[in-house]
């Protein structure tokens, strides 16, 4: 339901660009859109069985169905905030999600650049394909959770809607978004590495053990890092976060 998604998405940004007295109820009405997204895409994940992304997707239909009510409910600033955030993430995110020559173009992209350091060390990667790097005759296809682009897109939304000066912004985002893409590149060409020399037994486990394990426990303990050298240098963003869960309690003070 493509149709949902940009609906929400055009209406975060006329939210945030429109005068407060209409902002609060464009927003609101932005969110009850972005909840019936979330709330359609169970469907998929039903029929392949996948019972924890449908559980997830629920949970994130009820928090934005939240988030609008609280919005036109109470018209506090911090939803404002948590708009701005959405608007700017997921117009990122999803222009290259729903559009497949944006996403061609970065995957091709992630996917050359792997290549070129794996080759740099010596390592004789081939791309033999726009998504495809090869090594030792082992191939493996790129796809778009290769590129990063959900923790750029988490980041960016972050980073943008907190009130901090410009240079502490252009601070965080420097120790953000590049260092993902560059550890990005580094992961996969770590996964390609270790399957096509089937580091861990055949191609296969080697692709699991590689990818699935070690891959997200190093993306995971990097996240964490970059979290905490972004709330080092926007400590603002720690009020944010203090103010979303008393959002979830209800505990929103009317905007003067």
């Amino acid at each position: 339901m493509q149709t949902l998604l940009w609906i929400a998405l055009v209406l975060f940004i006329i939210a945030i660009a429109a005068p407060r007295k209409v902002a609060y109820q464009v927003g609101a009405a932005g969110w009850v859109f972005f909840a019936l997204n979330w709330a359609y895409q169970p469907v998929y994940y039903l029929a392949i069985d996948d019972y924890f992304n449908v559980l997830a997707c629920l949970l994130v239909a009820v928090f934005c169905g939240y988030v609008g009510y609280m919005m036109w409910t109470k018209a506090d600033d911090l939803t404002l905030l948590i708009t701005k955030a959405a608007a700017v993430g997921g117009v990122f995110y999803f222009s290259f999600a729903q559009f497949s020559s944006l996403s061609h173009v970065l995957i091709d992209a992630v996917a050359s650049q792997t290549a070129l350091l794996l080759n740099s060390f010596g390592v004789p990667a081939v791309q033999a394909n726009w998504n495809v790097l090869t090594l030792n005759g082992v191939p493996v296809q790129f796809i778009l959770a290769c590129t990063g682009i959900e923790s750029i897109a988490l980041f960016l939304g972050v980073i943008s809607c907190v009130a901090a000066p410009p240079r502490r912004k252009l601070a965080a985002f420097m120790v953000s978004i590049p260092t993902i893409y560059v550890l990005n590149i580094l992961r996969d060409a770590f996964v390609l590495t270790a399957t096509g020399n089937q580091w861990f037994g055949l191609p296969e486990n080697s692709f699991y053990v590689s990818h699935d394990v070690l891959a997200k426990i190093g993306s995971l303990g990097a996240l964490l890092l970059i979290s905490y050298l972004v709330f080092l240098i926007l400590p603002e963003l720690l009020d944010t976060v203090v103010g979303v869960f008393d959002l979830l309690k209800g505990g929103v003070t009317r905007a003067s």
